[in-house]
């Protein structure tokens, strides 16, 4: 999935820099992951109510980790680590397949700047 639901395109719209642009996008359980040319991040659910809160961001450098666990039954889960925090994301089964592609981008960009 690489569209941004309407609900959440005004909320991601204004946390974005001018120049920034959306790359993908990736439904999870209460949230979307959004992968930007620069940062990743997690729109939470009502982020246009929680104008301080409904929108984490990390930037794609080195000190980012995705981690993805194993998919249990119907779910899976996906943690993000900086070195000021770790978040974590959990998601359908019906959903992996997106959330792998944004894990595997954001790992080359990464790795492919440096």
């Amino acid at each position: 999935m690489n569209r941004l639901p309407e609900d959440l395109r005004a909320a991601v719209s204004s946390a974005l820099a001018p120049s920034e642009h959306i790359a993908l996008v990736a439904p999870a359980v209460g949230c979307t992951l959004v992968l930007t040319d620069a940062r990743l991040l997690v729109v939470r659910e009502g982020a246009s109510y929680r104008p301080r809160s409904g929108i984490r961001s990390w930037v794609l450098d080195r000190t980012l980790n995705l981690h993805p666990g194993p998919v249990r039954n119907t779910s899976g889960q996906l943690a993000i680590e900086s070195p000021r925090r770790t978040t974590s994301v959990f998601y359908r089964i019906e959903h992996k397949p997106a959330i792998d592609q944004v894990v595997a981008e954001v790992r080359r960009r990464i790795y492919a700047a440096g």
